[in-house]
């Protein structure tokens, strides 16, 4: 029987390909290959940009063959203030004013129950960067009352497998209609149904109308893949908020 020695060794199933370089290759489904460097942030965030191409080899997916390319931020916070310091224009894309956040820490309002952005994936510096964010304090809070693993899978599924996903998807459709991804053309570009209708995850056929751009092999395949890619330097960030992974990391 093999055993797994470390939860570190069982994150890292990666091969190191360099400094801070990595390859992961999943026989029939896809192979991953992304660096890892420093973000920007403040003080209290911590934020890794991951540069990557992910090769799709699902036979069920319609872009089997095809390899995306692209960059995302994963970050975590203290509290809710973390997020505007990602990048120049978070609050124009997010919608959330940064004055609000402050006043809500201030008033002592971000809770381990409650806070005003608990995790987030958006746009920043026009368009052209996106990123997944999440609430330190709230995501220790949800470990508390729901569970270390529950909070971890849900985050992870929930923003990284649906949210991310869809934005690194959509980004490679805008690309391949020759949409630029380096500002906001691609943002409001018209993928069927009008502006900010983005392409929806569906089984297109012949028939289908043009804005279910994206089948489900396909969404599936990349979400695995994304959540694959990141999930150890989630891990670690998590960490600083949810002592037993702490703990788990050091077995």
């Amino acid at each position: 029987m093999k055993h797994i020695h470390s939860f570190e060794g069982f994150l890292n199933e990666a091969e190191s390909t360099g400094s801070n370089s990595f390859k992961l290759a999943y026989p029939g489904t896809y192979i991953a290959e992304w660096t890892i460097s420093d973000a920007p942030c403040d003080k209290n965030t911590v934020a890794k940009k991951f540069d990557f191409s992910i090769k799709i080899e699902h036979e069920g997916s319609i872009l089997v063959g095809t390899t995306i390319k692209d960059s995302l931020t994963v970050a975590f916070s203290q509290d809710s203030r973390g997020i505007y310091s990602l990048g120049k224009d978070v609050e124009k894309f997010m919608g959330v004013p940064e004055a609000d956040a402050i006043k809500n820490v201030e008033d002592g309002k971000e809770k381990k129950t409650d806070a005003l952005i608990m995790g987030m994936c958006n746009i920043m510096n026009g368009g052209k960067d996106i990123y997944f964010w999440n609430n330190g304090l709230r995501m220790g809070g949800s470990a508390e009352y729901a569970g270390v693993l529950t909070a971890v899978i849900e985050q992870l599924s929930h923003e990284a497998g649906v949210h991310l996903n869809r934005l690194v998807l959509t980004r490679h459709i805008a690309r391949e209609n020759g949409v630029s991804t380096d500002n906001e053309d691609w943002i409001t570009y018209d993928y069927g149904a009008g502006e900010y209708s983005w392409p929806a995850v569906g089984d297109p056929n012949d028939k289908t109308p043009k804005i279910i751009a994206i089948d489900e092999e396909t969404f599936a395949t990349i979400g695995g893949a994304i959540v694959s890619m990141i999930t150890s330097t989630f891990i670690d960030m998590a960490s600083m908020y949810i002592p037993q992974l702490i703990f788990i990391k050091n077995i």
